[in-house]
């Protein structure tokens, strides 16, 4: 049975009030929001599970990149209820306890005692439905009438507007349609798309109207009464109606049919049990983020990049989360590949910055992309996501030895070497620059990616083309490992040009940044060739990239945990030496997470695990300020300070992929994990845990068709490697410690 999703009585109303940039209440950052997510859905409320005030940036149930729901606001006898706890139970679903606050009872010659009628809030999310049920229990000896009452509203925003970005024109509002039991908000966008979201209310309230629902509740002594909200979302084809509107599947359905999902994927993931309680709390729910942000397409599942502002397919990102979890599930960098490689570039596109070969950058399909008013719709404005594909793709065999996706890939990794070799480089130097070509696109196109992110120590802004260091790192490892793969692949002449090109990058890092009188690498160098001589952590990446050798790892490690970029949370993105450090700013001073998880792995990959130890404590001790233990995309690069906690990010995003990832490539770094599927060995080279652990067990660890459980324990200031328990395959591990392995690089 479907019910009519289109009216053709309804009525053009105008279209709601822009957010004022003052609030009635204090607006919570995205640390302390209610998030569930679902891929490109997500519903992001306050503590109280409200959408309020009414629409407020960080908050609302958004899907594919518009909000369906911009107000949600839960008001008995007049007052918001007060949150007794909150709490995500996993990725879908969650639950608020609450009481009613005491008083007089409107109507009612009664005064109600506090804390005497308890309400449990659960609301949960599906891909296109959100549920939101209320269970109230009195516990007062008298009768007691209740006015339960939800007000809603739906804008419909384009996600970039709700970030902030001023437009100035939308398209078509309708007015609300209440009927029975339901009501309906429609949008005609000026992407010629209809979008619809419909409310189903139970038992019917009284009255129900376009902008709230009521309830009168009369509860006996001790007694009980359930309300429930249903929120069905749906956008049509360009210029077309929207198809009948299918009945919503109930809770209880959605709630089974996550549940078994969430079974199979936990079941699915390599486990980890330590002597530290609180660290397992925080990968299990790095676990579930990355469980939550899973993003189904036709060419497989990725991930999406995080919660609010990027709940969608970036390449960047998801690459280098897949690549930080392959300790944890090899899978979900299959995905990614096979989705990006669906996705590279085919033609020279100057609107979207697009190459033959290019891997893309960001894919969305809102409204404002569509209408061409924001460049993001398709773009492949980053420098270096086309490099990192084809180290994932080396990485990705060299954990799994998955000849078949190999071959699947053939073509894509001919392709983006070719892009690399061949498109690149934009001046002929032999190093890899980018220059954006849509004027509405990214000026910066490398991780650091704001306008002002690339300055001069005198804080002007380097101008392009402008060759990143980081970026001569990825293009040299991917260089150097892919032309193994073409070898393997039959192109013997491209991997044999490859590798050769993979050396000269090796020697033009040197001479072209290297800055002898600082003893460190420079950030980049500007259209002109000039070196951007300032403090930041973008050298950090060579040592992911093992593109330098061990004595000048040693002096980059050193630089990066000095005074100036150490911030004893982490490493800033820009030293507070430098005359425009911010640590409030996106990229110049903040820290990030997945930048210091990239340099500390890279640390441990040389040997430096003092260093990289000292990185891996940092974060651990600021996970423990935040919710769930869990690390958000950064926060302010705030000077660490006894009996003071890491300074919140405003709007940091939260749950985030590579910051999710983070702990996860620490720990392959600092075990010493380097598998050789595709030879069926796995080498332990200098294992060594973490301050904060004496034992880790890992259970259910994927190298090849083989399943491993490995335990490690520290004695003295050796740590230990285990071989529990192996299943499949056999498997050739040889375990090597420092004696040995100290210096090696491989």
């Amino acid at each position: 049975m479907k019910r009519s999703a289109e009216s053709s009585t309804a009525l053009l109303v105008d279209p709601p009030m822009e957010p004022k940039l003052i609030y009635p209440e204090p607006l919570l950052d995205s640390t302390e929001l209610l998030a569930l997510i679902q891929g490109t859905t997500f519903f992001a409320a306050n503590r109280l599970g409200d959408l309020m005030p009414p629409g407020a940036p960080h908050i609302g149930l958004f899907r594919q990149d518009t909000r369906f729901l911009s107000q949600l606001e839960l008001i008995i006898n007049g007052q918001k209820p007060l949150v007794l706890s909150s709490t995500a139970v996993d990725a879908h679903n969650s639950r608020v306890e609450l009481t009613v606050r005491g008083g007089s009872v409107p109507g009612e010659n009664l005064d109600l005692p506090v804390n005497t009628v308890y309400v449990h809030r659960e609301q949960l999310l599906g891909s296109d439905h959100f549920y939101d049920v209320l269970e109230i229990e009195s516990f007062h000896d008298e009768e007691v009438t209740l006015t339960v009452e939800l007000r809603f509203a739906a804008d419909f925003m384009d996600i970039f507007q709700v970030r902030g970005l001023l437009r100035g024109k939308s398209g078509e509002y309708f007015k609300p349609e209440a009927e029975g039991q339901r009501v309906q908000f429609r949008y005609k966008g000026l992407d010629e798309r209809s979008r619809l979201t419909e409310l189903c209310f139970e038992p019917q309230p009284q009255p129900l109207n376009g902008s709230r629902a009521v309830w009168q509740c009369r509860l006996k002594p001790h007694g009980r009464t359930r309300l429930a909200m249903t929120v069905s979302m749906m956008a049509g084809e360009p210029s077309k109606p929207l198809p009948a509107l299918d009945i919503a599947p109930t809770f209880e359905e959605v709630h089974a049919k996550a549940a078994t999902k969430h079974q199979h994927w936990d079941q699915n993931c390599t486990r980890f049990q330590s002597d530290n309680e609180i660290f397992d709390v925080l990968l299990q729910t790095s676990t579930e983020d990355f469980y939550a942000l899973r993003m189904p397409e036709p060419a497989g599942t990725t991930i999406a990049a995080g919660v609010p502002w990027f709940a969608a397919l970036f390449g960047r990102d998801s690459l280098l989360a897949s690549y930080e979890t392959l300790v944890l599930d090899p899978g979900i960098a299959r995905g990614t590949l096979q989705v990006l490689a669906r996705y590279q570039g085919r033609e020279r596109n100057d609107e979207r910055d697009e190459d033959p070969g290019k891997i893309l950058h960001e894919r969305r399909t809102s409204e404002m992309t569509a209408t061409h008013e924001v460049a993001f719709g398709r773009s492949y404005a980053s420098v270096d996501s086309t490099p990192l594909f084809l180290i994932l793709a080396c990485e990705y065999f060299r954990w799994t030895g998955d000849e078949a996706l190999l071959q699947e890939l053939k073509e894509p990794i001919r392709a983006a070497t070719h892009w690399v070799l061949d498109y690149g480089d934009l001046d002929g130097d032999g190093l890899i620059e980018y220059c954006r070509r849509n004027p509405k696109g990214l000026f910066n196109q490398g991780w650091k990616d704001s306008s002002d992110a690339n300055r001069h120590s005198d804080g002007s802004i380097a101008q392009p083309p402008i060759a990143l260091i980081e970026v001569q790192g990825y293009a040299m490892r991917a260089l150097s490992v892919v032309s193994e793969l073409l070898s393997l692949l039959g192109e013997e002449e491209l991997g044999s040009r490859a590798a050769t090109r993979a050396e000269e990058l090796k020697k033009l890092i040197e001479k072209r940044f290297w800055m002898q009188d600082r003893e460190y690498y420079a950030m980049a160098l500007d259209c002109d060739k000039a070196p951007l001589r300032v403090d930041g952590s973008n050298p950090g990446h060579l040592l992911f990239s093992r593109a330098i050798s061990r004595e000048r790892a040693q002096q980059t490690a050193k630089r990066l945990l000095s005074e100036g970029l150490f911030a004893g949370w982490g490493i800033r993105t820009l030293s507070s030496s430098e005359s425009y450090f911010n640590p409030m700013s996106y990229h110049c001073g903040s820290v990030w997470p997945h930048d210091n998880a990239v340099i500390g792995y890279g640390m441990a990959r040389y040997g430096l695990h003092d260093e990289a130890c000292i990185v891996f404590q940092a974060l651990y001790d600021a996970a423990l300020y935040f919710r769930d233990y869990r690390l958000p995309e950064l926060f302010c690069g705030v000077e660490r300070q006894l009996k003071a906690g890491p300074v919140h990010y405003p709007v940091s995003c939260s749950p985030q992929a590579w910051a999710a990832g983070a702990p996860f490539l620490l720990l392959t770094g600092l075990l010493g994990i380097r598998p050789s599927a595709e030879r069926g060995e796995l080498a332990i080279i200098d294992p060594c845990l973490p301050p904060f652990l004496n034992q880790l067990r890992i259970d259910n660890l994927k190298i090849g068709s083989s399943r491993l459980a490995l335990e490690f324990e520290r004695r003295g200031e050796r740590t230990n490697c285990n071989i529990a328990d192996i299943q499949g395959e056999k498997l050739k591990i040889s375990v090597v410690f420092a004696s040995a392995a100290r210096g090696c690089v491989s």
